[in-house]
C-alpha cells in the first residue's frame, strides 16, 4: 500500500487496537484470534494495529508476533488488500531488523512505532532514525506513536517529518494536547493522519483543539459500530455527550483502574458478544468484582440488544 493509501485509510477513521487472545500463559491461540479478527472486519473495521499497547506487545516473541501477524492477515487486509493493516513494533533496533522483512510479506502497510526506553531527544532521534530507514528499506510506513511514559518532544517529530514521509502520527499524551494541536496547525491535516491515541472520550477534545482527526478504539473490538458513530458524530458537528458516549468514558475509567485492565476489559467485553476473551499473556484475570463491573456496564447500557 503506498503512502497516500496508508494515509488516507488512516485519515478520519477508527483504527482498532486488537487484543491479543491466550490459551494459556505465554500460549498463543491462533485459532481464537482469527475468528475474531473475522467478527471485527464484518463490522466494517478497514484499520487496525494488531500486537500494540492493548495487543501485549511486549509480551509477545518476535516468533509469536509473526504467528499472530499471520493468522489474521488474511482477514485484516481484506478481500480486495485495501484494509489499512498495521502492527506495533520497536523498543529496540534489534527487534525491528528481525520483524521488518516479514511485514510486506505479510501485507502489513504500516508499522506503529513502539516508543524505546530513552529520554533523550537526541537519542531518541537516532533510534527512530535507524528503524525507519529499516522500515522504509521494507516498503512499510511508519507511524509515530508519542508516549506519556517516555515523552517525545515536538523537536522529535519535526524533525522526523523533515526528514521522512510519515503517513500518520499516534498522539497519546494527553499532557501535551495543546502542543499537538500547535503541532498539527504548523504541519498541516493534508500532511498526516492525526489520531487520538487515548481512548474515545479524549477525541472531543482532541478534535476541538484541532489536534486529531481520526481515533484508534479497543472498545471497537467488541462493539465495531459505536466508536465509528461517535466519530461520525463529532466529525459531522452533532457530537453530544450522550448515554453511548457516557457508557465509552466508564469502560475508560475501568481500564485504566490497573495496568492489567487495558486489554483485559476488552476482552471481557467480548467475552460479552461471544467472542474469545480471557487472560493476559502471563495468566492474570479481571477481578470477580471489575468483571461484574463490566458486565453490569453492559446490560445497562443497551449495547447488547
Amino acid at each position: 500500500m503506498d503512502l497516500a493509501a496508508t494515509r488516507s485509510g488512516l485519515h478520519e477513521n477508527v483504527v482498532a487496537v486488537p487484543t491479543t487472545i491466550w490459551k494459556a500463559p505465554g500460549e498463543l491461540d491462533l485459532n481464537a484470534n482469527t475468528a475474531n479478527a473475522e467478527y471485527l472486519f464484518k463490522g466494517g473495521v478497514t484499520a487496525s494495529v494488531y500486537a500494540g499497547g492493548v495487543g501485549e506487545h511486549d509480551k509477545l516473541s518476535v516468533e509469536q508476533q509473526r504467528d499472530l501477524l499471520a493468522a489474521v492477515a488474511g482477514v485484516a487486509r481484506g478481500a480486495d488488500d485495501t484494509n489499512c493493516f498495521g502492527t506495533g513494533l520497536g523498543r529496540t533496533v534489534e527487534r525491528v531488523k528481525e520483524l521488518a522483512p516479514s511485514l510486506a510479506e505479510l501485507g502489513v502497510s504500516w508499522a506503529m512505532l513502539m516508543p524505546p526506553p530513552l529520554d533523550d531527544a537526541d537519542e531518541q532521534h537516532t533510534y527512530y532514525h535507524q528503524v525507519i530507514g529499516i522500515l522504509v528499506e521494507h516498503g512499510v510506513w511508519p507511524v509515530l506513536y508519542p508516549r506519556p511514559e517516555r515523552p517525545m518532544q515536538v523537536t522529535v517529530l519535526e524533525r522526523l517529518f523533515d526528514e521522512y514521509e510519515i503517513p500518520a502520527v499516534k498522539l497519546a499524551n494527553n499532557g501535551m494536547l495543546v502542543t499537538y494541536a500547535e503541532l498539527v496547525a504548523r504541519l498541516g491535516h493534508d500532511r498526516c493522519a492525526w489520531l487520538c491515541g487515548t481512548a474515545g472520550w479524549w477525541m472531543p477534545a482532541y478534535f476541538a483543539a484541532g489536534a486529531a482527526r481520526g481515533m484508534s478504539s479497543g472498545i471497537v473490538n467488541a462493539f465495531p459500530s459505536r466508536p465509528r458513530q461517535l466519530l461520525d458524530r463529532i466529525l459531522d458537528g452533532t457530537f453530544e455527550r450522550d448515554a453511548d458516549y457516557w457508557t465509552m468514558v466508564k469502560i475508560e475509567q475501568l481500564r485504566q483502574r490497573r495496568p492489567a485492565n487495558i486489554p483485559l476489559v476488552i476482552k471481557q467485553m467480548q467475552a460479552n458478544v461471544g467472542l474469545n476473551g480471557g487472560m493476559n499473556a502471563d495468566g492474570t484475570t479481571l477481578t470477580d468484582e471489575d468483571v461484574g463491573e463490566v458486565d453490569a456496564l453492559l446490560a445497562g447500557s443497551g449495547w447488547l440488544n
